[in-house]
């Protein structure tokens, strides 16, 4: 009964997530995957991870608490409250939260609606980080900045992105609010992610790009953070006012909807496939020909590659991570040659 009872909870788990995920809207040629409205009571702990430590690099001046007056939910809005306070030998608490192995993404765009803070030493910043460092440490695994703001510049923000080649590199742009504040009201802050392309947007407007290949060829996690002090936006001094809030209304995180094109008299008699968006394996049905299934990465390297037999059903992808896939499935019998393509997505 009480594994019953678990599996119904789980149940209704995922039917709430997927609604939330619904009141997302798809964008032209973007399809909503995951997203936090930020509409709950509390905050969802199966999508983030609430930080408990001590700040630890860029001489911050922060101990990131998972205390509820820190982080908590007003009004439809994520705070991330950063407070002048004694908390772990610190003299500041504040916020920071990831969603690392809760959601880690292989290209994609990411959307992030805030108000920012403003005042001398703070630092709020939403940007990625490698979920498996399969380049090694860091910078040279990367490290991709959708937003970081310095406290004493509130028109103005950076985006980023570091790695490293001989030594640490970046590369980055800025933009400068014609009138006003970020801490005046919500803006939207865009992250672009392709294979060998970034780009960065405010309001929807485009205000830089690079082309950075590898080491942002691996799935990234998401992160919140409101650090106080550091080296690069000094520390904060008696203008800086406390309690000091970063508002976040939602977070979006798309990927391209459009699917490789085939020609239909091509296509693969009988074929079918369970969905396009899976978790555990994507279940494969095989039609009256024998045939052979090719999985690739988005670059189109080949991750799997299995012959199937006539009326054959198989799964594929289970061991890989959460993202994005492309299948093609080829037949041959005696009324000639038939293919089948598309895009799977693994949500988990």
């Amino acid at each position: 009964m009480r594994n019953a009872n678990v599996r119904i909870l789980l149940f209704l788990l995922s039917i709430l997530t997927l609604f939330a995920t619904a009141l997302a809207q798809d964008k032209p040629g973007w399809k909503v995957i995951w997203a936090d409205e930020f509409n709950d009571p509390t905050i969802n702990t199966t999508k983030w991870s609430l930080m408990n430590e001590a700040a630890n690099v860029n001489s911050e001046l922060e101990y990131y608490s998972n205390s509820a007056k820190n982080a908590f939910i007003d009004s439809g809005s994520l705070v991330l409250r950063a407070i002048k306070e004694n908390v772990g030998g610190r003299n500041y608490s504040s916020a920071k939260l990831i969603t690392r192995m809760k959601g880690d993404w292989l290209y994609g765009r990411i959307e992030v609606r805030a108000r920012l803070n403003q005042g001398k030493g703070m630092w709020p910043a939403i940007w990625m980080m490698p979920t498996d460092n399969a380049y090694g440490g860091w910078p040279s695994s990367g490290e991709m900045d959708i937003m970081e703001l310095l406290g004493h510049q509130p028109a103005k923000v950076y985006g980023t992105v570091h790695w490293n080649s001989g030594g640490h590199q970046q590369s980055g742009s800025s933009k400068t609010l014609t009138t006003g504040t970020f801490a005046d009201d919500y803006h939207v802050f865009g992250y672009e992610w392709e294979a060998g392309a970034q780009r960065w947007y405010i309001d929807d407007a485009l205000y830089f790009s690079t082309t950075k290949g590898q080491p942002f060829d691996k799935r990234f996690y998401l992160i919140l953070n409101v650090a106080v002090g550091g080296g690069w936006p000094g520390n904060p001094d008696n203008t800086t006012l406390f309690p000091n809030d970063m508002a976040v209304d939602y977070v979006r995180v798309y990927q391209k909807s459009a699917t490789p094109t085939l020609d239909p008299a091509r296509a693969t008699a009988d074929f079918t496939l369970a969905s396009t968006t899976f978790q555990d394996e994507a279940m494969f049905a095989n039609g009256p020909a024998s045939g052979e299934l090719t999985l690739r990465d988005v670059s189109g390297k080949v991750l799997e590659r299995r012959a199937m037999a006539p009326g054959e059903t198989r799964g594929f992808g289970g061991s890989l991570p959460k993202g994005v896939y492309l299948y093609e499935m080829k037949t041959r019998s005696g009324k000639g040659d038939g293919e089948h393509s598309g895009k799977l997505f693994k949500s988990r």
